[in-house]
């Protein structure tokens, strides 16, 4: 990762320690050749990985589909990508999350999702109390991004519900951007940290994702 993220971990808050088929239907399934089965079992297989994966959130109390197709922007350029229901366990929530990305635990209350090609382009993914301080939060934030850049200034917020009423800072070392955004929800408060660079506008594509992000009971 971004050495920028190093200070992002030095300033720590402590108060956010935060079907079966009837028998003739299968006989006639027993008639195929031996050359027409290889090819399909790969397929199956994939069917029978999602249908447990959705039987595992129905039995979470939760339904989602497996795959949701995401329009976001990059580096200018419209584009569209399949999202792929992801759980992440040490957070406790699901998102969508597209290909070129991997969502991984980094510590306890923290989770990153990575740009594959370049392990500095990412989002830090926090969960925060639905009882969050937030001038505490918002004070923090400002001390990380005071760290990385010597002007902090005010960043634009995406025009989308997502962000009603969400906080925005932005600060900049060379060609280094990081964005912090807190979504101030009273039913998932999140805060999200945003590593990109000039010439790798990721902020559109890890927002899009971050729209997913549903805190599943426990």
């Amino acid at each position: 990762m971004n050495k920028l993220a190093k200070p992002f971990a030095l300033i720590g808050l402590s108060a956010f320690m935060i079907a079966g088929c009837g028998g003739a239907e299968q006989s006639e399934k027993n008639k195929q050749t031996p050359q027409s089965q290889p090819a399909s079992a790969p397929e199956t297989a994939k069917e029978d990985q999602q249908a447990a994966e959705q039987e595992k959130h129905q039995e979470e109390g939760l339904i989602r589909i497996m795959e949701q197709n995401l329009d976001y922007t990059l580096n200018g350029q419209e584009k569209q990508q399949t999202g792929f229901l992801k759980y992440n366990d040490n957070q406790n929530y699901s998102m969508y999350v597209m290909p070129d990305y991997e969502l991984t635990a980094e510590e306890p209350n923290k989770d990153v999702l990575m740009w594959n090609e370049d392990d500095s382009i990412f989002m830090r993914i926090e969960l925060l109390p639905a009882d969050a301080e937030w001038s505490l939060v918002e004070e923090n934030s400002k001390a990380q991004l005071a760290a990385v850049g010597p002007e902090v200034k005010e960043a634009e917020t995406p025009e989308d519900p997502f962000f009603k009423n969400a906080w925005a800072m932005e600060t900049k070392n060379g060609p280094d951007i990081v964005t912090t955004y807190l979504i101030k929800n009273e039913d998932q408060p999140l805060k999200l940290t945003l590593f990109t660079k000039e010439g790798a506008d990721h902020r559109d594509a890890f927002t899009q994702m971050a729209k997913t992000i549903l805190k599943e009971e426990k």
